[in-house]
C-alpha cells in the first residue's frame, strides 16, 4: 500500500507540473497582446525556401502564392529545391520565375536539401532565409511583417502557422493541436520574454546564421533538423520573436494513418532530444541560458491528448472506487478533479474564438482515433530514429482567395489585423 501510494503521489506530481506548465503559458498569452509589425523602411532581400518531397500535386500552387506577396519584387527570390518530382511537375515549375533546384539523395531528409540549397545561393545577396513546407500558403504582408522583425533587432522569427484544411475530425484535432502550440509554446512564451519555439516552417533566419548552423552542425541525416537549428541558435542566447498576424497556412493530417506516421516521427524527435537534455548532457543543460533550458523542460512534457486522457481515467476512476468501494485513490478524488480542470482551461483558453463548437463536436468524434493512433505512435517510436518519415499531403483542393479573406477579416481571436 506504501509503495502504491508512493507512485501514485509521483503521478500526481509529474502530471501537475504538466498541468501547470500549461496553464501558466496560456494565462501569460491572455495577457499581453503580441507586438504588431506591419512594414519597416529598410526592405531586407528575402530567399524563400521550400524543400519538396514527392509533392508534384501541390508544390506548383505553393510556388505561385509565394510570388505573389506584396513585398518589393526585386527584394525576395523564391527557391524550390525539388527531391523525387515528376518531370511534368519540374517543367511546369522552370516556366515560373523562380528558382529550381533538383536533388537526389540515396536517404532524403529536409536538412540535405536546405544544406545544398545553400551551397547554390549566390554568397551575400539574401539577408533573411524563410523556409516553408511545399503546402504553406502565405497569406498577404507575411514578408513585411518578417522585414520589420529583422528591423526590430530580432535574428529568429516564427510566423503563426494555422490550418488550411479542417474537413475531417482528425484535421480539425490536428487543427486544435496546432493553434494550443501556437498560444503555449509561442504567444505565451513572448509574452513573459521567453524564446518561441520554431515549428518546421513559417519560419525566418538571419541568412549568417541559418548558414553558419546548417554549414557548421552534423544535421543532415537528423529527421528533426528545426530542432537542431533551434538548440544551436539558442546556445547563442538568440531568442526567437513570433508574430502572430503573420498567418501561413498549413495542411493538417485528414486521417488516422497520416496521423499516427506524423506522431511517431514527432514522438521519436522528442524522445531523442529528452534522452539528450536529461541523460547525456545533463549539466549542460542548465548551463547555457533560460530558452535552453526551458526547451529541455518541454521534452518531457506529455502530448496533451495522453495528458488529459490520463487525468480524466484517474479522476473518474477515483470517483467510481470512492462510490463502490471504500477504496481511495491517494491525492483523493478533489485534488485529481482540480488537475482535470486545469488542464482543460488550458486548452479552453488557447482555442477560444479559434474553433467553433460546431467543429469542437465534430473533433471528440476523432478523438479514440487520434488516441489510437497516437498510442501507436508511441509503441513505433525509437529515440534512435533517424530515417526521415515522410507525411504525404491528402487535402489538395483550397480556394486561395477564402484563405486570403479568412486570414483578412479576423487573426482568430477576434481582432482586426493590422496591415
Amino acid at each position: 500500500m506504501i509503495a502504491y501510494s508512493i507512485i501514485t503521489i509521483l503521478l500526481f506530481i509529474y502530471l501537475s507540473f504538466n498541468v501547470g506548465y500549461l496553464l501558466l503559458f496560456s494565462i501569460s498569452g491572455l495577457i499581453r497582446a503580441s507586438a504588431i509589425y506591419t512594414s519597416a523602411n529598410t526592405k531586407r532581400k528575402i530567399a524563400i525556401l521550400i524543400p519538396t518531397y514527392k509533392e508534384d500535386a501541390i508544390i506548383l500552387d505553393s510556388a505561385k502564392n509565394a510570388l505573389r506577396q506584396d513585398y518589393p519584387s526585386d527584394k525576395f527570390d523564391v527557391f524550390v529545391i525539388a527531391d523525387q518530382l515528376k518531370d511534368e511537375t519540374l517543367s511546369q515549375l522552370k516556366i515560373l520565375p523562380i528558382n529550381l533546384i533538383t536533388v537526389s539523395f540515396e536517404k532524403s531528409t529536409k536538412a540535405k536539401s536546405l544544406k545544398f540549397a545553400l551551397q547554390a545561393i549566390p554568397e551575400d545577396d539574401y539577408s533573411v532565409i524563410m523556409i516553408l513546407d511545399s503546402d504553406n500558403i502565405m497569406t498577404q504582408g507575411c514578408l513585411e511583417k518578417i522585414n520589420h522583425a529583422f528591423d526590430a533587432g530580432y535574428k529568429i522569427v516564427q510566423l503563426h502557422r494555422t490550418a488550411k484544411n479542417r474537413n475531417t475530425p482528425i484535421a480539425i484535432l490536428d487543427a486544435i493541436s496546432e493553434e494550443i502550440n501556437n498560444h503555449i509554446f509561442r504567444k505565451g512564451h513572448r509574452a513573459l520574454g521567453l524564446s518561441s519555439a520554431l515549428i518546421g516552417s513559417g519560419m525566418a533566419f538571419t541568412y549568417e546564421d541559418f548558414k553558419s548552423v546548417m554549414t557548421n552542425t552534423d544535421i543532415e541525416d537528423n529527421p528533426g533538423e528545426d530542432r537542431e537549428i533551434y538548440l544551436e541558435l539558442l546556445k547563442k542566447g538568440i531568442t526567437c520573436e513570433y508574430i502572430d498576424g503573420g498567418l501561413i497556412f498549413d495542411e493538417k493530417v485528414s486521417s488516422r494513418k497520416i496521423l499516427e506516421k506524423q506522431r511517431t516521427r514527432w514522438i521519436s524527435a522528442q524522445l531523442q532530444y529528452a534522452r539528450r537534455f536529461w541523460l547525456r548532457e545533463f549539466f549542460r543543460t542548465f548551463s547555457y541560458n533560460i530558452h535552453y533550458f526551458d526547451y529541455a523542460v518541454q521534452t518531457i512534457l506529455l502530448p496533451r491528448v495522453i495528458l488529459l486522457l490520463s487525468i480524466s481515467s484517474i479522476t473518474i476512476l477515483s470517483i467510481f472506487l470512492g462510490i463502490a468501494t471504500e477504496f481511495t485513490i491517494y491525492p483523493n478524488t478533489f485534488w485529481w478533479t482540480i488537475l482535470a480542470i486545469g488542464c482543460t482551461v488550458s486548452f479552453i483558453i488557447s482555442i477560444y474564438k479559434k474553433i467553433s463548437l460546431k467543429e469542437l463536436w465534430k473533433a471528440i468524434s476523432g478523438l479514440p482515433g487520434a488516441i489510437y493512433a497516437i498510442g501507436v505512435a508511441f509503441s513505433n517510436s525509437n529515440a534512435n530514429q533517424k530515417d526521415f518519415i515522410h507525411t504525404p499531403k491528402e487535402f489538395l483542393s483550397f480556394d486561395e482567395k477564402k484563405l486570403n479573406i479568412r486570414a483578412n477579416v479576423t487573426d482568430f481571436s477576434g481582432k482586426k489585423l493590422n496591415r
